[in-house]
């Protein structure tokens, strides 16, 4: 039967290892917290670099809209008494017909969630933040892919496509080009596309506008909850 040196020499030893062992827990638990903020930081510093690109390109996007709408209630003026001016008729068509798209930088936000990372994220309201602007551009997506649908039916119109001009500026004042202009404005099909397109600008404004300032509002409130780093 051990006697009570004994027991309080096993003790001990058995103290030594319980302390080493937690000590080796804590330690490793350290360094992986350690670890977890170093890849916080590397996320939330790639976030934010990615948030000041959506800001221009959202910015961008609203003034290219805005002036689409423009240029092409311009375009239609032509087919409702305006005085024939080639060059002012180009120069307002052909920015019409671009298929505008709302791109996100989405390179960190896909990483993130396909390997499980935004649990590192520890700012709550970061979170949501994120996840709900990305909701926000899946709707806006949603909305340009209609958009885009009857653009192409009107783009790749055999009417359209038949016409020799060549619809990238600047505009080029040669006999061709000014009865190319006359052949579209005699044509009732291309004034009905046009007038579909203006329709669809119209929707754009009312319905995609909002929207996209909806979106910056999202990315402005982001910017501030992420410092420069």
């Amino acid at each position: 039967m051990p006697n009570a040196r004994t027991l309080s020499a096993y003790l001990a030893e058995l103290v030594v290892i319980f302390v080493g062992v937690a000590l080796a827990f804590a330690v490793d638990n350290l360094r992986e917290a350690r670890n977890d903020r170093n890849i916080e930081e590397q996320y939330l510093s790639a976030f934010r670099q990615d948030l000041m690109a959506d800001l221009q390109m959202l910015e961008k996007q609203q003034n290219d809209r805005q002036a689409q709408l423009k240029n092409a209630r311009t375009a239609l003026e032509f087919f409702e008494g305006r005085p024939n001016d080639p060059a002012i008729f180009f120069e307002a068509y052909w920015p019409v017909l671009w298929d505008l798209r709302t791109i996100p930088n989405r390179n960190t936000m896909d990483e993130v969630l396909s390997s499980g990372s935004l649990r590192l994220i520890r700012d709550a309201k970061i979170r949501a933040g994120l996840l709900n602007l990305y909701a926000a551009y899946a709707t806006i997506a949603n909305f340009e892919e209609h958009m885009a649908r009857d653009f192409d039916m009107y783009l790749y119109d055999p009417t359209f496509s038949s016409i020799p001009i060549q619809f990238e500026g600047p505009w080029n004042d040669t006999p061709a080009n000014r009865e190319a202009v006359e052949t579209l404005l005699r044509d009732r099909r291309v004034e009905n596309g046009l007038r579909l397109i203006v329709a669809n600008l119209d929707f754009d404004h009312q319905s995609l506008l909002p929207l996209l300032n909806q979106a910056r509002s999202q990315v402005e409130q982001l910017l501030q909850q992420i410092p420069a780093r």
